[in-house]
């Protein structure tokens, strides 16, 4: 759900809070979606930000919630000029070792039966964002991370 969106001077802050479930998921990426071309339309423009968006709720649906079906997930999305600052928060289990994975290339020459079945999420959201920064206090998880609006990350 949508808790507020806000038009700024050159973007848009929008905040929700999801149930994390992966349709929950993909409803709130509609919505979000939605609330962009409502209030500033063209704010995403150039920005890989629903690839990354999706990538780090759906790991926190699948990982920090492993335990437990549809935990809240808070996420806050800042759209300006420069890219895309985005907050997620959300009270699973924490990070093995209290850190985001590296998200190593796999290697895609070999046949598909011998590809992993996971391992490229992380890859992905390191290679498209900038100051990724995870801690936990009070059992909650913060991640944060920025998608610049340039691919030179």
């Amino acid at each position: 759900m949508i808790t507020s969106a806000e038009r700024s001077n050159d973007g848009i802050l929008i905040r929700c809070v999801l149930d994390g479930t992966p349709d929950n998921v993909s409803d709130s990426l509609r919505k979000i979606r939605a609330e962009i071309e409502r209030h500033a339309p063209g704010a995403d423009e150039g920005l890989p930000w629903e690839l990354v968006v999706a990538e780090v709720l759906n790991n926190i649906v699948e990982h920090a919630y492993r335990d437990r079906p549809a935990g809240r997930i808070i996420v806050c999305l800042a759209f300006c000029a420069t890219g895309l600052c985005a907050v997620f928060t959300d009270y699973g289990c924490e990070m093995p070792g209290h850190r985001p994975p590296e998200g190593r290339v796999v290697e895609l020459d070999r046949p598909p039966v011998a590809l992993p079945e996971g391992g490229f999420g992380w890859f992905l959201i390191r290679s498209l964002t900038t100051d990724l920064r995870y801690h936990r206090v009070n059992g909650a998880n913060h991640l944060s991370l920025t998608v610049p609006r340039s691919q030179d990350v």
